[in-house]
């Protein structure tokens, strides 16, 4: 009796990895699930999120940018929450991984981890403390997008911009021409706020808190010369697991492939003609393909403080010619 009460305390002593993911298993025992056939973990008192919504399930707050939702569902004991600092947990795998984060997630953008698991989990951190959730691609966000969603802060900033890093600088990667923006492709970003050291995650940080009628100052390099100058802060309508082509002020919102996937019956499109279905094919007779394409060749509008003038669509095999842009 005595030897069957020490075997097992001997082998959680000497298997840490073993007994820190045992005992969250135990001390926490409602608060991992699989609903709909995906991991969801209890963040809150009878509130869990998950990588998408669950049908069936009461919806507390959902960010369609992110992809992440809060669910209500009983529970006992929610997880406690912390920052993903290693050594890191994979769950529900309980494998120890060390170096397994390549980048964090800010606004809209998730993080990226050094693998692809193949499945949906959840990253822990020390002893039962969630860090953050991931999907199948090593896609993932934190603790920081957890809780604000728990707030139902589901709103995301912008500045009419796409910001990357070129050549070791922040760079604009492109701007709608439909929006008082200020800056132009290829600007190099030397001072976002009051940040005088920008970083691409500081700037996206900055925009993503960003709100109208607010807006934010920023000293650039163009064409060799530093200039000053603002943008004013929109609410976000494209990016993240949403289509983001610059076209979706009007009502659109695009699959991959540039097919329309919903549509506002109030809005400037729908009133033009345009329908769920629609495929776009070309602008001013530049053929677009994806997201990226749409956004360059309507950026270079932006130079020439102009707007494109033909849109070619395709419905059933039929092509034709509508400008959404306006009425």
């Amino acid at each position: 009796m005595l030897l069957r009460t020490i075997l097992p305390l001997l082998f959680l002593l000497f298997s840490p990895l073993f007994a820190e993911n045992k005992s969250c298993y135990k001390f926490f025992p409602d608060s991992f699930k699989i609903v709909d056939g995906q991991p969801a973990f209890a963040v809150a008192k009878n509130r869990f999120v998950s990588m998408g919504c669950p049908e069936g399930k009461k919806i507390a707050a959902f960010d369609r940018f992110t992809g992440l939702c809060i669910f209500e569902d009983e529970v006992a004991k929610p997880l406690y929450m912390g920052d993903a600092k290693p050594p890191l947990y994979i769950c529900p795998d309980r494998e120890k991984r060390d170096g397994i984060i390549r980048s964090y997630p800010v606004s809209v953008y998730p993080g990226e981890l050094t693998i692809r698991p193949g499945h949906e989990g959840a990253l822990f951190s020390g002893c039962c403390k969630l860090a953050g959730i991931f999907d199948g691609s090593g896609a993932w966000f934190d603790t920081a997008s957890i809780r604000k969603l728990l707030e139902n802060r589901t709103a995301h900033g912008d500045v009419c911009a796409r910001f990357e890093m070129k050549n070791g600088a922040v760079t604009v990667a492109a701007a709608d021409p439909f929006c008082r923006c200020g800056l132009k492709p290829g600007d190099k970003v030397l001072k976002a706020g009051e940040s005088g050291t920008p970083t691409l995650r500081k700037v996206r940080a900055l925009v993503d808190s960003c709100r109208p009628p607010q807006t934010l100052r920023f000293v650039v390099e163009r064409n060799g010369a530093s200039l000053e100058t603002e943008a004013a802060c929109f609410d976000r309508l494209g990016g993240g697991r949403v289509s983001d082509t610059f076209l979706e002020r009007f009502g659109m919102r695009f699959s991959p492939l540039l097919e329309i996937t919903q549509i506002d019956p109030a809005s400037p499109a729908f009133k033009k003609g345009l329908r769920a279905g629609d495929r776009l094919l070309m602008i001013d007779g530049s053929r677009v393909e994806n997201e990226k394409e749409v956004r360059a060749v309507l950026s270079g509008y932006t130079l020439k403080a102009s707007g494109p003038e033909k849109m070619l669509w395709e419905r059933r095999g039929f092509q034709f010619f509508l400008l959404p842009t306006s009425l």
